[in-house]
C-alpha cells in the first residue's frame, strides 16, 4: 500500500471517528495521550482522558476561521471552517491516531494559533500475587 493510499485511510478515519463522536462516555482506550503546549496564546487544549480532546478560542471579533489538525509531515487529517461565532468549543475524539506528534491550527483572519501535543502509547503491567486473585 502506498503512502498516499495510507494517508487516505488514515485521514478517513479520522473524519468517521470526528463525525460519530459525542460528550457522552467513550470507550476505554489502552492508549494514554498528553497535550504538551508549545505556545501562549487564546487558543485552549484540554486533555478529556481516553484520547479525547476539547479545543476551544475565542474569536470576538467573529473573524473568518479555518481549523485544522496536521502531524509533523503536515499531513492533514481534519479541517472545518466554523460559523463566525464569538466562542468556539469542540471535543475531539483522536483515538484512531497512530502515536506521534499533532498539531491543532487555528486561523483567525490573519493570525495562526497553533497547539502542538503528542500521543504515545503506554503500557502498563502489574503483579497479583496466587492468593489475592479470584
Amino acid at each position: 500500500m502506498n503512502k498516499n493510499t495510507k494517508n487516505i485511510i488514515k485521514a478517513l478515519a479520522v473524519v468517521f471517528t470526528l463525525a460519530t463522536a459525542s460528550t457522552e462516555g467513550m470507550a476505554q482506550t489502552k492508549a494514554a495521550g498528553k497535550v504538551a503546549s508549545t505556545e501562549k496564546s487564546t487558543l485552549s487544549v484540554q486533555d478529556l482522558g481516553n484520547l479525547r480532546f476539547k479545543l476551544a478560542f475565542e474569536n470576538p471579533s467573529k473573524q473568518k476561521t479555518k481549523i485544522s489538525l496536521v502531524d509533523k509531515e503536515n499531513n492533514l487529517f481534519f479541517y472545518d471552517y466554523p460559523s463566525n461565532d464569538t466562542q468556539y468549543v469542540k471535543a475531539f475524539d483522536l483515538s484512531n491516531l497512530v502515536d506521534g506528534e499533532y498539531t491543532f491550527v487555528v486561523e483567525l483572519g490573519t493570525e495562526k494559533l497553533k497547539k502542538d501535543f503528542v500521543i504515545t502509547t503506554q503500557s502498563l503491567r502489574g503483579i497479583a500475587l496466587a492468593g489475592d486473585r479470584k
